[in-house]
C-alpha cells in the first residue's frame, strides 16, 4: 500500500522569472542590418591592362546573437587574380555599408591571404529612375585600427556597371 499525504507546488523564485524572460527575448530578436551585392565595376586609367575591369559578390549579416556573418569574391577579370575574403565587420548608416574583415584567399599573391581589407558600398535605390549603387575600392592592410568597419575614411565610390547592392539598416 502507498499513501500519499499531499502535494505543494513551488513557487518559482524571482530570478527565475527574470532569466526565463531574457531567454524569451533572445529568442525572438530579428536578425539585424545586413549588406549584399554583385555586380562589375570598370575603372579608367589603371595602368595594368585588365585589372580596371573588376566583378564583385558579397554578403553580410548581423545574426541574432550580434555576430557579424559575410563573404565575398572580388574577380580581376583581365589579369584574372581572384580573391575570396570573409566578412566579420558591418556598419550600416541608412543606405550606406562599411565592411571589413580578412582575405582569405588570393589566387596571384597567396602572401595576401590573411590581411585586412575595409569596403564601403551605397544602395541608391530600385528601378530605372534611381542612381547607380556604388562601390569604393577593396583596401587591404595589417592595421587592425585602420581596417576596421568603424572606419569611415570618406573615399571615392564608384558607379556600379551591373548588379544590384542591397543595404538593410
Amino acid at each position: 500500500m502507498i499513501l500519499f499525504t499531499g502535494c505543494q507546488q513551488e513557487e518559482p523564485l524571482e530570478s527565475e522569472n527574470q532569466n526565463l524572460t531574457i531567454t524569451h527575448e533572445t529568442q525572438t530578436r530579428a536578425s539585424g542590418p545586413s549588406a549584399s551585392g554583385h555586380g562589375t565595376l570598370t575603372f579608367e586609367g589603371i595602368p595594368i591592362e585588365g585589372e580596371g575591369f573588376r566583378q564583385f559578390s558579397f554578403h553580410a549579416r548581423e545574426k541574432k546573437n550580434g555576430s557579424i556573418q559575410g563573404s565575398g569574391v572580388l574577380t580581376y577579370t583581365g589579369g584574372v587574380r581572384n580573391l575570396s575574403f570573409d566578412i566579420d565587420c558591418l556598419n550600416v548608416n541608412g543606405n550606406h555599408a562599411i565592411m571589413s574583415g580578412v582575405t582569405t584567399r588570393d589566387n596571384q599573391f597567396p602572401e595576401n591571404e590573411g590581411l585586412l581589407f575595409w569596403f564601403e558600398v551605397t544602395d541608391n535605390g530600385e528601378g530605372n529612375n534611381s542612381d547607380p549603387d556604388q562601390m569604393s575600392l577593396y583596401f587591404q592592410g595589417t592595421n587592425p585600427a585602420t581596417y576596421d568597419c568603424v572606419n569611415d575614411f570618406e573615399v571615392d565610390n564608384y558607379d556600379i556597371e551591373g548588379g544590384n547592392i542591397q543595404v538593410r539598416d
